[in-house]
């Protein structure tokens, strides 16, 4: 019974990783992978306005979260704010198919959102703009690479991740249990013979 456990063990710690190679591998991950929330510019000030953004930057899936501060202190809500995006054109990262992005939002909490439709890999050029109670100023513009390379979140992935540990513990188990099965058993049918007592304890019998 211990052996068929292990014998299971094992190839479940087989089967496994064949279920993550089997995965689609069209979409290559970066190597280290980046993180899917990431700081794109910290400290950004405009005018009276110190910026802090943050999000994600894969193609297909970019969302941008500008903080916006005025003094030391968020902005009122309702504060606008701008996002323009622009393709770069020359250089060998320059996206392909790429059209410019504008956008406004309000803040909330300091807070302003954005969802651009920035589709192509490569470098963008994005201008940030605020227009509040201390006027209304521009950035100058900044260089964000869009990555295409964003780790794949596909079913079989999620659940071979989640099932990997698990099998590691289980063959684990399995092997601890095995070192406690007694490998030489004696045969069925036959007893094992009585220790020899010492030569010492015979002689004193027989006196």
């Amino acid at each position: 019974m211990q052996i068929f456990k292990m014998c299971c063990g094992t190839f479940l710690a087989l089967a496994a990783p064949a279920v993550v190679w089997a995965q689609p591998m069209s979409t290559p991950i970066v190597d280290p992978p980046r993180q899917e929330m990431q700081t794109v510019e910290p400290n950004l000030l405009v005018g009276p306005y110190l910026l802090n953004v943050t999000g994600k930057t894969f193609a297909g899936d970019v969302f941008l979260d500008v903080a916006v501060t005025d003094n030391g202190a968020p902005v009122a809500d309702g504060t606008t704010v701008t996002f323009s995006a622009a393709p770069t054109t020359t250089g060998d990262s320059s996206p392909d198919g790429g059209s410019p992005v504008d956008l406004a939002a309000k803040t909330s909490a300091g807070h302003a959102k954005f969802v651009p439709t920035m589709t192509a890999p490569g470098d963008w050029m994005i201008t940030l703009g605020v227009t509040g109670a201390a006027g209304a100023v521009t950035a100058t513009p900044l260089k964000l690479g869009i990555d295409p390379h964003r780790p794949p979140d596909s079913p079989t992935y999620a659940l071979s991740s989640l099932a990997l540990p698990i099998v590691t513990v289980i063959v684990l188990l399995a092997f601890l249990r095995l070192r406690h099965v007694e490998l030489e058993q004696w045969p069925t049918g036959r007893e094992q013979r009585a220790p020899r007592q010492p030569r010492q304890q015979a002689q004193t019998a027989v006196g």
